[in-house]
């Protein structure tokens, strides 16, 4: 009964993880007004289009985003969390 109830307690922990998105995974850790001061909202302000963040995020020269940048699913699928489909 112990084990079942350690590995339920494991796989809902699992679970959890993986359910957060790639915003909240990857971008809002730095993007939350102190690290960046862009916050989600400023960025959907500053960028009228899911396109328009694409580009500004593989353009930028911003040394914090280099790991993000080698990556363009991530600023892709990024973009599709706070633009929507």
């Amino acid at each position: 009964m112990r084990k079942v109830i350690v590995g339920l307690a494991v796989f809902a922990a699992l679970t959890a993880q993986a359910s957060a998105g790639v915003w909240e995974s990857n971008c809002a850790g730095c993007h939350n007004g102190s690290v960046a001061q862009s916050t989600a909202e400023v960025l959907k302000k500053k960028f009228k289009t899911k396109q328009e963040f694409i580009n500004a995020a593989k353009n930028t020269t911003n040394p914090m985003m280099a790991g993000i940048k080698a990556n363009p699913q991530l600023i892709e699928e990024a973009a599709k969390e706070l633009y929507g489909k």
